[in-house]
Order: structure tokens, then sequence, then C-alpha cells
């Protein structure tokens, strides 16, 4: 078989692989989206659990089951953290509905066994560990008489989360969370402890698939009275449809009978700057059809990012989300990444030449010399989803 043959049918494959990915993406997402909206009776306590965190999944719909291997997984996949090459914190800040005041933040750290003589390092998985907080702040007490009483109160809820993901095969990593949910409500105060299981699959470098069962535990009691936990399971896709655009679908199954659907696209014109919209359907019912868009950007310095969200929630206002994702010990990975996409460029300037050109040896001669250099890099981890 001669050299345009074996690049024609491999573009001619890689045509088809992406006609086919999109194909599934769309179809999960017409699945998705033909669901009924509907909702059953009975009461959940912890409710805070569902409010979205990070300014970047918030802005994609909260679609991030199937993209969580950074600072996000303990929360919204922990078996994110087996696709972790890098330790990285998050956090955010969100001034939520009226004066209440939601935080966040997020630390994650990949293990592995430090090599030996003859030995490589395995990688022993990665660990993390989130915060959540949502707080009114101090309130004024008010006697029968309609005075002020002279100590003030506060109502919060917190939630401890840590978490554990590892691969089990080199496209597969599973995951679970531990956490402590704490409540106070004036002087009562209740605990409750949960779980989050995880699985997430990458099919392909495109595509990467994800389940998640959420907040399985027991109830929250103020006194006699408990609520459960929000109970949930989401099932998620994400598709890289080309180098500058991704998208992400996510199915939401609740336990009080409520079906919702999820959605966001992320397009980088430039490096620096990641422009991302989504929509949810989880508030549309109780809410204007409007509540359920999602947008925001992300701005991307040295690596680190900043992001911004803004999600409308009808007469009851809208809240604007700021977090900032760090990562920490990426530049050997991120020179190895280089190198490769020096590469690839130019096996495409190659394909356009012929073997006796003295440019195209020139190019066959770079190329070496770049694999070369790959193969001196130490590894750099597992491939993300």
């Amino acid at each position: 078989m001669s050299k345009g043959s074996a690049v024609s049918d491999s573009i001619l494959l890689s045509r088809v692989q992406s006609t086919v990915g999109v194909g599934l993406f769309a179809a999960a997402c017409l699945v998705l989206f033909s669901m009924n909206l509907r909702a059953s009776s009975g009461t959940e306590g912890a409710a805070f659990l569902d409010i979205p965190v990070g300014a970047g999944p918030a802005a994609l719909g909260s679609a991030y089951t199937a993209l969580a291997s950074d600072a996000y997984a303990p929360i919204y996949n922990p078996a994110g953290l087996g696709f972790l090459n890098n330790a990285e914190v998050a956090a955010q800040h969100l001034s939520y509905l009226e004066s209440i005041n939601y935080e966040f933040g997020s630390f994650v750290l990949p293990l592995s066994r430090r090599p030996s003589a003859g030995h490589e390092g395995a990688t022993l998985g990665a660990l993390g560990f989130a915060v959540q907080y949502l707080g009114t702040g101090d309130i004024t007490q008010t006697n029968p008489d309609g005075t002020s009483a002279n100590a003030p109160y506060s109502d919060h809820y917190a939630a401890y989360s840590l978490a554990y993901g590892r691969k089990i095969r080199d496209n597969l990593s599973l995951g679970a969370t531990g956490k402590a949910v704490q409540g106070k409500l004036a002087d009562v105060s209740a605990t409750a402890y949960a779980a989050d299981l995880g699985a997430l699959y990458a099919a392909n470098e495109k595509l990467a698939l994800a389940a998640t069962l959420t907040n399985l535990g027991s109830k929250l009691t103020f006194e006699n009275e408990g609520d459960s936990l929000p109970l949930a399971f989401h099932l998620g896709a994400a598709y890289k449809i080309e180098n500058h655009l991704k998208s992400t679908v996510e199915g939401v199954y609740n336990k009080t009978g409520l079906f919702s659907g999820r959605a966001g696209f992320e397009w980088s014109p430039l490096e620096a700057i990641s422009l991302r919209a989504g929509y949810k359907t989880d508030t549309t019912k109780e809410l204007s059809a409007l509540s359920g868009l999602t947008v925001g950007l992300g701005l991307h310095i040295f690596g680190q990012e900043f992001a911004y969200a803004w999600l409308p929630y009808g007469d009851l206002g809208d809240t604007q989300y700021f977090s900032l994702l760090l990562k920490f010990g990426g530049k050997e990975e991120e020179r190895k990444n280089l190198i490769q996409y020096n590469a690839i460029k130019l096996h495409r300037v190659a394909q356009s030449m012929k073997p006796e050109d003295p440019e195209y040896q020139q190019l066959m001669r770079l190329l070496r010399d770049d694999e070369e250099k790959t193969a001196l890099l130490p590894a750099a981890g597992g491939r993300q989803p």
C-alpha cells in the first residue's frame, strides 16, 4: 500500500469516527431533552448540595460528570481523580439569592509510588478534599412586640468531602466520596453522612462517558424531623467536536421522581479564552424557561483559570459565580504535549509534499528529533478524558 493511500484511509477513518461520535452525542441530546419533566411529592434536606460549584461547570449547565478530571471531581465525579495528572486547587465565591453566600474550596493530589531500581513509579490514584458552605450571615431576632432582640442568629449548611479515585484500566476509573453534612437553623443543629459513587470511561481521545450515584446516606434530622438527602443518579457524556470546541450532555434522575436534562458547549477561539454556554431543566418547572440558561467565560493565564458564570433564576433574581482553578507541577506534561502538537503539524505539512522533495526529507528529520525528545521526557500520567 502506498503512503498516499495509507494517508487517505487514515483521513477517511478519522472522519467516520467523528461522524459516529457526533451522531451518538446528538442522539443522547434528543433522548435527554425529550424526557417529560415531572415531580412527585416528598421533601429533601440539604438541598444546597444541588447548587453547582465552580463557575466553569456552572456555565456548562452543570453537565460536568464526564469532564470532572480536575479539582471539581470530589463534587461532580470522584472517578475523575483517576485521570488526574497534577495537584490542583479550586476556590469559589457566590453571592447567591438575597443575602445568602455560597463558598467552595477543594484540593486534589495524585498519588504515586516512588520509582525504584528497575521499576517505574506506580500510579495509586488520587485523593481529593472539598468544603461547601452556604450561610445567611447574622439575622436580627425580633421579639413578639416587634422590638429587636439582643442576640442575632445565623443559619448555615456545610458539607465536608473526602474523595478517592483510581484507574482500574487505562481508560476506566472508579471513585468514591465520603461526606459529612451539617446544618444549623438558629440554635438547632443536625448532621448526616453520605457517599457518592462514580465511574468515568474514556472511550477514545474525543468521547468520555460517566455515571454517578450521589448523596446516598442518612437523613438530616433537626430535633425529631428528618429529611432525606437529595439522592440522584447522573449519566453523562462529553465529546470533543474539534480542538477548540467541546460539548457535554447529562441526564439526572432524582429520588423524588424528577427527571432533568443538562447540556453545555465550550468554545475556545484563543488559547487564553473559553466561552461557555449551557442549559438545564432542573429549575424550569417552578420558574421560567429562561432560568435554565447558563453562560460564562474562562481566562487561562500560565495554565491557571479564572472563570465567571451568570445564572438567572427568574423573579428570584440571578447569581454570579467567580472561581479560580490552579494547577501545580504540570510543566513537563505541557512540554511533552507541545512537542507532540508540533509533530502533528509537521505531519500534516508533509502530507502535501512528495518524498523526493528536500523539504520533505528535512521535515522527516525534525519529526524523528521530536520523537526522541518525547521519549526522553518522564511519563505525564494518564490521558484526560
